[in-house]
């Protein structure tokens, strides 16, 4: 049985420094988005959409895909449940009047799931959550 070292044939060379000019293959898995960023307002980043953080807005691609950190991720979620109260107060606080979240909704386009985003002439629309009516108890 002859292996690729004991081999009297000649193995094709490849340069390794020949990077292609596509950057899907480098963005697959992710979205280009807006997001908030403190004391800075909204800068650009990226949203993962597959890989163990899906759904996740990271600063960096390469984020989505890098290996997690099982000691980093059980120290965070103790403190993640220790001040999760606190946490929840301020971030309602600061998404629902800060100036950065603020101008993401006007900016950001909502997409609804299974549907494309409503258009008009040019323009997208951004989505709004109707809330339901609440029913009336006799």
């Amino acid at each position: 049985m002859p292996s690729a070292i004991n081999s009297a044939e000649t193995q094709d060379v490849v340069a390794q420094d020949i990077v292609s000019s596509n950057r899907s293959a480098i963005m697959d898995g992710v979205e280009r988005i807006l997001r908030r960023v403190k004391g800075k307002g909204l800068k650009q980043g990226f949203r993962c959409t597959s890989g163990p953080r899906a759904g996740r807005v990271v600063a960096q691609s390469s984020t989505c895909n890098a290996r997690l950190n099982p000691g980093k991720g059980a120290k965070i979620s103790q403190k993640r449940h220790a001040k999760a109260k606190a946490t929840a107060i301020k971030a309602r606080r600061t998404k629902g009047s800060g100036g950065a979240s603020q101008r993401l909704k006007s900016i950001q386009i909502s997409k609804s799931r299974g549907s494309a985003p409503i258009k008009t002439g040019h323009k997208f629309l951004k989505s709004k959550i109707v809330p339901p009516k609440k029913s009336k108890k006799k």
